[in-house]
């Protein structure tokens, strides 16, 4: 899963949703200041990584309506939390930022 910040469009998706095996943020054109802003209540930046609101995050992708997409989903939050990559809160996940 790719979310992707695009400060072009200024719009957030989700790409490669079915891909449940990484979770990474995108940010095309645009810096993290920008990126922030278009993020919203959906993530918050830190340093190479963003705290992504799990819920969120769930209700981006263009998958959240079938029942084995959020069973898998649902499989990945758990695992992520095994890795120490959850929040204290349980609400946010941690994904690496790249920038195109």
């Amino acid at each position: 899963m790719i979310v992707v910040v695009d400060g072009e469009s200024g719009q957030v998706v989700l790409d490669d949703a079915e891909n449940l095996r990484g979770l990474s943020v995108e940010l095309r054109g645009c810096g993290t200041t920008e990126a922030s802003a278009l993020l919203g209540n959906l993530g918050r930046l830190d340093g190479d990584h963003v705290w992504l609101d799990i819920d969120g995050l769930r209700a981006l992708s263009p998958l959240a309506g079938d029942p084995e997409w959020v069973t898998g989903f649902d499989g990945v939050m758990k695992y992520a939390e095994t890795k120490g990559w959850i929040d204290d809160s349980g609400s946010r996940v941690r994904a690496h930022v790249g920038a195109r």
